[in-house]
């Protein structure tokens, strides 16, 4: 979160934008909150990007048992096509017709990625890996999803829900970062949008418990009251952040609105 790192790929609901900006004491959907505080900076929506993940068994199983739950996984996100295999990823572009996997075999270890498009064209990767410590005699294996939503999240609350049955399936706790991107036309000066991000943070009762500034980089650690979920940076609470940083590639600003923390990276 602190450091710079290379951009990866990877609406505005205007009749819920009252109880975003704390005019009701009944909470907002987070969803809906990071929408408003998005719409409150100015910037144009770009896209949203979700990760869910944990560990799903706690034992290391193999590559045929493995295969077989992510074949399950696939069917449950319904990624469609056909599958685009090494060799023929230069002759067939990635589209909603096709779906990539790899399958990595080593000793004490397997990972299964799948990366491709469901029926509403949002862009997923799930990656199954499992390992076992031979010297110990443990092992487990966990699933990482992450999906990117280039359309407004109206329906983001449905496919978590999806994503988070999977996780019901083996009875096991999941965690969830949700970040929304979004871009302002060319160069915008970071103590102007400053004032104004500290302005939508006081508008959700938030209260800013860390700042990182450098560069063309601004970054703020939140905590909101209207967010259960929370995670510590030192000995603060924080469950929401928000970054901008400048590209001079693309002239274009990108802000990142998360909770409870970004994870891709900016």
């Amino acid at each position: 979160m602190k450091k710079h790192s290379k951009f990866l790929f990877i609406g505005i609901i205007i009749s819920l934008l009252i109880p975003i900006l704390g005019l009701c004491e009944e909470k907002p959907d987070e969803k809906d909150l990071l929408m408003g505080l998005l719409d409150e900076t100015g910037a144009s929506f770009l896209e949203g990007d979700v990760s869910i993940g944990g560990t799903i068994i706690d034992k290391f199983i193999g590559e045929s048992e493995l295969e077989e739950i992510g074949h399950s996984i696939r069917a449950g996100l319904g990624i469609k096509g056909e599958v685009l295999l090494d060799e023929e990823i230069g002759e067939a572009p990635l589209d909603d017709d096709y779906y990539w996997e790899d399958m990595i075999v080593e000793d004490g270890f397997t990972q299964l990625i799948v990366y491709g498009f469901d029926y509403d064209d949002n862009l997923i990767t799930f990656t199954l890996s499992s390992y076992e410590d031979i010297d110990v005699g443990t092992g487990e294996t966990s699933l990482f999803i992450n999906l990117i939503k280039k359309t407004q999240f109206v329906e983001i609350n449905d496919i978590i829900e999806k994503v988070e049955s999977l996780f019901d399936e083996y009875n096991k706790p999941v965690n969830i970062t949700t970040c929304i991107v979004g871009t302002f036309d060319g160069y915008v000066n970071l103590d102007e949008k400053e004032k104004e991000i500290v302005q939508a943070t006081k508008l959700t009762k938030g209260q800013i418990v860390e700042k990182y500034a450098e560069d063309d980089t601004l970054s703020f650690s939140i905590y909101t009251p209207y967010i259960e979920e929370h995670i510590y940076t030192g000995n603060n609470k924080m469950n929401l952040n928000i970054a901008v940083r400048y590209n001079e590639y693309e002239d274009k600003t990108y802000i990142w609105i998360g909770t409870p923390i970004i994870t891709i990276g900016y």
